[in-house]
């Protein structure tokens, strides 16, 4: 694959991209071996759960990341400040903890680059199928080296599409109306429990559209970036472009996202 250099914001430095995948697929098999071998969960809240899986893999993701960039971090269980100005990576370590016991097998590294606060670089690993989904601001999405786009069904009574209940028992009223709606329309609904892997295929075709209630930013910034560069749209429950300070998201190409809004509002 000819994979592109990225710059810094100094334009004195760069990092290629096939590094930070280099370190998802490392992150990824942290979390293959703890699922092969079965781990233990804590609740870390009421309704989330954390692995040891979770914690090794977001280390190793600081630890390699930052030698590769020295910038502001933010990761899903330590957490931090969100930088809005400047470099920050953004990640999960491991998306789809609930189903590290059960079934499906859906996990996924996610690594994002938020620069001024603009998500600018995504890379998706899911160790379990051997995917890697990777995407830069202004270039392509790849899943496997291979360029993707969205995908181009424009029927919306031929869409599947994916939700992911938030954790938030607040939203989930208003989250069961919204599928309601979007089920009167659709083919197909799905939840794989990782929405990390539900933009990603959004991104490469495999899903038509995805919404989520309230988004967290370590599950979002990676997966924004691919749909936007694979040609989709990544907006809120308003219609408005998705940003850091978002609490929902609808990603699909632009056919599917303006068919479906009305089911938001």
């Amino acid at each position: 694959m000819d994979n592109l250099k990225f710059k810094t914001p100094d334009d004195e430095q760069f990092f290629f991209i096939e590094e930070i995948e280099k370190i998802a697929r490392n992150a990824g098999n942290i979390i293959k071996a703890h699922y092969s071998e079965g781990v233990a969960h804590e609740f870390k809240s009421g309704r989330q759960v954390v692995t040891s899986a979770d914690r090794e893999s977001e280390q190793l993701l600081k630890e390699q990341l930052l030698k590769i960039h020295s910038c502001s971090f933010y990761g899903e269980e330590e957490g931090g400040d969100i930088a809005e100005e400047g470099d920050q990576w953004m990640v999960d370590p491991l998306d789809g903890t609930e189903n590290m016991n059960g079934y499906p097998p859906l996990l996924a590294v996610s690594i994002g680059l938020l620069r001024n606060g603009k998500p600018v670089l995504g890379v998706i690993y899911d160790p379990i199928h051997s995917t890697l989904y990777s995407a830069q601001e202004g270039g392509q999405t790849r899943v496997n080296g291979e360029v993707a786009r969205v995908s181009s069904q424009t029927d919306p009574a031929k869409a599947v599409i994916s939700l992911d209940f938030s954790s938030k028992i607040a939203t989930r009223h208003q989250t069961l109306k919204q599928l309601s709606r979007v089920l009167e329309q659709a083919r197909a609904v799905k939840v794989f429990g990782a929405p990390v892997l539900s933009l990603a295929a959004v991104a490469t075709g495999r899903l038509d559209l995805f919404f989520r209630p309230s988004t967290k930013l370590a599950d979002m910034v990676a997966g924004v970036c691919m749909v936007r560069a694979s040609g989709g749209k990544a907006v809120d429950y308003e219609g408005k472009d998705w940003t850091i300070r978002s609490t929902g998201v609808i990603a699909g190409s632009s056919a599917m996202v303006e068919a479906y809004l009305p089911c938001f509002k």
